[in-house]
C-alpha cells in the first residue's frame, strides 16, 4: 500500500531575519502568526490553544474561527491569513476550481473524514441497505451532502430509489429529534454533541460513516497560503512542528487543552468540550493508519481515489493531484508525531 510521510514575516518576516530566528528563536521575540479555524472556537480544535507549545518554536499565534472549511480555505487563499485549519476534501474541492491561488495541506490532522449519516437507535441505519428504508435529511452545499450521491453510485444505489428531504443544515438535528426524517447527512462531533445538549444519550444515537461506504480521503488538516511555503518555509515548518506536537500532546493531556480553549471562550461547557474533543481523538484521529505511522501520514492509493470522487461529487473541470494540494516536506521527524 502506497503511503506518504512526507507572504513572508514582512511578507511575514524577512528573509535574513527569518534566518536568525530560525537558528535562535529563544534570542528574539516569537513570530506573530494568524490563523484561521476550520469552525467556530470550540473543543473540536483546543489544542491549537496550548499557546505554550507553540512559544516553544518561536511563534505568538493568533486564532480566529470562522464560519466552517469554506470559508477558512478563503480567508487563507486571498492571503488575508497565512495558515489555516480546514476540511481536506472542500481544499480539494476549492483547488479544483481555483488552482492557482489554492492553499498547500501542510500536515493532515484528521485521518478520517467526519461525514456520516445519523440516526436513532429506534430506526437505524447502519448499513447501505438500511438508507433505502428511511428518510434522509441532506444539507445542499455541506461536502457530505456533494458527496453522497457518488458514495451512492460507488455502492450501486439508484439515489431515486432513497427518500431524501433537503433540510436547512441549522434545523437538520431538530427534524431528526422531531421523527420529521430519520437520519440526517451530518458531522459526527458537530450532530453528535448536538444530539447530547437536546437530551439525547449516546448511546441511542447510530453513526455510519462515510468512510465504511468507501471514502477514505483525510479530514482537518493544516493548510498554508502557497506564497508562504515559496517564500518563508522555515516559518511553515516551524508552524507544522508546532501543530503536530500540540496536537500529540492534546492526546495525552485533553483536559489541559479544553481548559485552555474554554479560557478563550467563556461560554464553552468544559465537560461537553472535553468529551467532544476525546470523540475527535479516538474516532477521528487515532486510527490504526496513524497510530503504526504517526499524525499526516496519508494512504497514496486511499487519496487518490477520494479525489475523484470529490471531482464528480462536486462536478469539477479537473481534479487536482496530490502534488498540486499537498506539500509534506514541512512535517516534523515521525517521533515528533508519534502518539504514546
Amino acid at each position: 500500500m502506497a503511503r506518504l510521510n512526507a507572504i513572508s514575516r514582512r511578507q511575514l518576516l524577512g528573509g535574513a531575519a527569518a534566518a536568525a530566528l530560525a537558528s535562535s528563536t529563544s534570542a528574539f521575540a516569537a513570530d506573530s502568526v494568524k490563523m484561521s479555524l476550520e469552525f467556530r472556537i470550540y473543543g473540536g480544535n483546543a489544542p491549537m490553544f496550548l499557546s505554550n507549545v507553540f512559544q516553544k518554536h518561536g511563534l505568538e499565534l493568533t486564532l480566529d474561527g470562522s464560519s466552517g472549511s469554506d470559508e477558512s480555505v478563503r480567508r487563507v487563499a486571498a492571503g488575508n491569513y497565512p495558515f489555516g485549519l480546514a476540511d481536506a476534501s472542500t481544499l480539494v474541492a476549492f483547488a479544483g476550481r481555483n488552482p492557482s491561488v489554492s492553499p498547500k495541506i501542510i500536515m493532515p490532522i484528521f485521518d478520517r473524514f467526519a461525514a456520516c449519516v445519523i440516526s436513532l437507535k429506534q430506526k437505524p441505519v447502519q448499513s447501505i441497505d438500511d438508507l433505502k428504508k428511511v428518510k434522509i435529511g441532506s444539507g445542499t452545499a455541506d461536502a457530505g451532502s456533494k458527496l453522497f450521491p457518488v458514495l451512492m453510485w460507488l455502492n450501486k444505489v439508484d439515489m431515486t430509489s432513497l427518500d431524501i428531504t433537503t433540510v436547512d443544515v441549522k434545523l437538520r438535528d431538530a427534524m431528526l429529534l422531531a421523527g420529521k426524517v430519520d437520519a440526517v447527512i451530518a458531522f459526527d462531533y458537530t450532530s453528535v454533541f448536538n444530539l447530547i445538549g437536546n437530551g439525547v444519550k449516546l448511546e441511542d444515537i447510530v453513526i455510519y460513516y462515510f468512510s465504511t461506504m468507501g471514502y477514505g480521503m483525510f479530514g482537518n488538516s493544516l493548510i498554508a497560503h502557497p506564497d508562504v511555503v515559496a517564500q518563508n518555509p522555515e516559518l511553515v515548518r516551524r508552524v507544522a512542528a508546532a501543530t503536530a506536537e500540540a496536537w500529540v500532546y492534546g492526546a495525552a493531556h485533553r483536559q489541559n487543552a479544553t481548559d485552555e480553549v474554554c479560557k478563550r471562550e467563556k461560554l464553552l461547557d468544559p465537560a461537553v468540550e472535553l468529551q467532544r474533543l476525546s470523540w475527535i481523538y479516538d474516532k477521528l484521529i487515532l486510527t490504526p493508519n496513524v497510530k503504526q505511522n504517526g499524525l499526516g501520514s496519508i494512504d497514496l492509493d486511499r487519496t487518490k481515489k477520494a479525489i475523484d470522487l470529490i471531482k464528480q461529487g462536486f462536478e469539477l473541470p479537473q481534479a487536482p493531484t496530490i502534488e498540486e494540494i499537498f506539500d509534506g516536506r514541512f512535517m516534523s521527524p515521525l517521533k515528533d508525531r508519534t502518539f504514546a
